[in-house]
């Protein structure tokens, strides 16, 4: 009201065309300017607040009862754990503790998760290389049986492989995998520790693990030696996961960091008209670029936590962005070469064409010949006079 009424006592800096305009726009109370002017601004402003309450008591808010709800946070970050992390939580769990106990819940649970991950994803990989392209080998087989037998020591043969079912292939590797991730990598090192000295671990650690460590690198007690190999053993285990995630940051960072470019762009075109506001636009440059590099590396963090734990990346998908963005498929390419004949044969020659000759049908009469009219005079001199 004061917008309108600058001053209470003084009716004459009232804007009273104003006040009924607003009051009917933001109220849809009908307020007559005749009456405005007899009444006080209490009485104006009771009025308002009535067909304010009138118009509140209008809405249907019945779609906030659910933000009313007692267990609304704790059904919330149930929600979002599960879309996040795919984690489910129970609500009755959550119901007697305090933040920092639920934080620690979510951490435990969110690291057994990941723990599944490296257990899961490299037999799911190796599987869908084989089977995945709907067609099986017998390149396929041996690929699998000398990835399984160089990962789990699985013993597995083409003849084997061939007679298995696929889902009891999966079960019998993921009980491999979850057997050297708990347990039995930590064993097979420690056995290979008693018989082998420095030298023979580190050239027992480059064929096993794929590792680089060199005997230097393995100086030191057996406690030390045996952390070292094990951090090699499970690097090698959780290859494909790693390779997965290295891709997904990559994309991520390209993707954010040409959001990046693109927002500093627009903020360098505007940024001048902060002197507006008498501020020096440098230092504001700097301050907000910094706060928009900072939003960008948080959101980087987001969005590789949400993919990792749900992402799967088919076999073939090297090139292919895990967003799925651009994929040229055969029927693309198909129709590009369909494209390019169509405009080859359009630019090519149509045929050989024969021109006609254009023949006369009456001999050409010369300019000082009789006249065909048979007039006895020269053409010049008779019908060719106005040719």
């Amino acid at each position: 009201m004061g917008e309108y009424l600058e001053d209470y006592n003084d009716q004459s800096s009232w804007d009273i065309a104003g006040l009924c305009k607003w009051a009917m726009t933001a109220f849809r109370v009908n307020l007559s300017p005749s009456k405005v002017k007899q009444q006080s601004p209490q009485e104006i402003e009771q009025q308002l607040i009535e067909a304010a309450a009138e118009q509140i008591d209008k809405k249907d808010c019945s779609e906030l009862n659910v933000f009313l709800t007692k267990d609304y946070s704790v059904r919330t970050l149930v929600d979002w754990a599960q879309a996040k992390f795919d984690i489910k939580l129970n609500l009755a769990e959550l119901a007697d503790l305090n933040a920092s106990q639920v934080q620690e819940l979510l951490a435990g649970k969110a690291q057994e998760k990941y723990k599944q991950r490296e257990i899961e994803y490299p037999v799911e990989f190796a599987l869908n290389m084989v089977y995945g392209r709907g067609e099986t080998n017998i390149y396929a087989y041996e690929f699998l049986a000398e990835w399984a037998n160089k990962r789990y020591n699985a013993g597995f043969t083409v003849e084997k492989l061939q007679e298995a079912k696929p889902h009891q292939l999966r079960d019998e590797l993921l009980e491999l995998s979850a057997s050297y991730n708990n347990g039995k990598l930590r064993q097979e090192i420690s056995e290979k520790i008693t018989g082998l000295n420095v030298s023979e671990l580190a050239d027992w650690a480059k064929q096993r693990f794929n590792s680089t460590i060199t005997a230097d690198e393995l100086a030191g007690d057996n406690t030390e030696v045996t952390e070292k190999l094990y951090r090699a053993g499970l690097e090698f285990l959780r290859t494909e996961l790693s390779d997965l995630e290295r891709y997904i940051l990559v994309e991520v960072y390209d993707s954010a960091w040409k959001d990046h470019l693109y927002s500093m762009d627009h903020l360098k075109s505007s940024i001048w008209m902060r002197s507006l506001a008498e501020k020096d636009p440098k230092t504001e440059f700097k301050r907000e670029g910094y706060r928009m590099f900072d939003e960008m590396l948080q959101s980087v963090e987001n969005r590789v936590t949400d993919i990792v734990f749900k992402v799967r990346l088919d076999s073939g998908a090297r090139t292919r962005s895990v967003w799925n963005v651009s994929q040229t498929s055969h029927d693309e390419v198909g129709q590009f070469a369909m494209a390019e004949s169509q405009r080859a044969a359009a630019q090519a020659p149509q045929g050989e064409v024969k021109v006609k000759q254009i023949k006369l049908e009456t001999p050409k009469v010369g300019r000082n010949d009789p006249c065909p009219c048979g007039s006895g005079k020269k053409y010049k001199k008779c019908c060719g006079k106005d040719a």
